[in-house]
């Protein structure tokens, strides 16, 4: 029931959003620093403060939360992802999946600026 709550939510009251992931690259020894890639994920999410959205067990008050749908993302989130579009960009702290018998249904991460 709770993944279907979720799901209507970003189906509601969902905006678009950008998953940037960025991978660090090698090395370089003669420059002293190394290069980096960036890509990005268009999605459509819900954010929420977690002291007034959904109650969940493991919240912790004043923090943020955004609903990833699984499926259609491309890839999966990390700690340490960013997310822009909510006004702000914001890191992402904490992943968890939120399955549906044993099919992952959407991501909840916790995101702070």
């Amino acid at each position: 029931m709770r993944a279907y709550n979720l799901l209507k939510l970003v189906e509601r009251y969902g905006s678009e959003l950008t998953l940037v992931k960025s991978t660090a690259g090698a090395y370089d020894p003669l420059t002293g620093s190394s290069s980096s890639t960036t890509r990005n994920f268009i999605f459509t999410g819900y954010v929420y403060n977690s002291d007034e959205g959904i109650l969940l067990d493991d919240i912790r008050r004043g923090s943020r939360r955004v609903v990833i749908p699984y499926l259609n993302l491309g890839t999966e989130p990390d700690d340490g992802d960013q997310i822009t579009g909510i006004g702000d960009t914001v890191n992402i702290t904490r992943v968890s999946k939120v399955y549906n018998g044993g099919t992952p249904v959407c991501y909840l991460c916790e995101v702070a600026e």
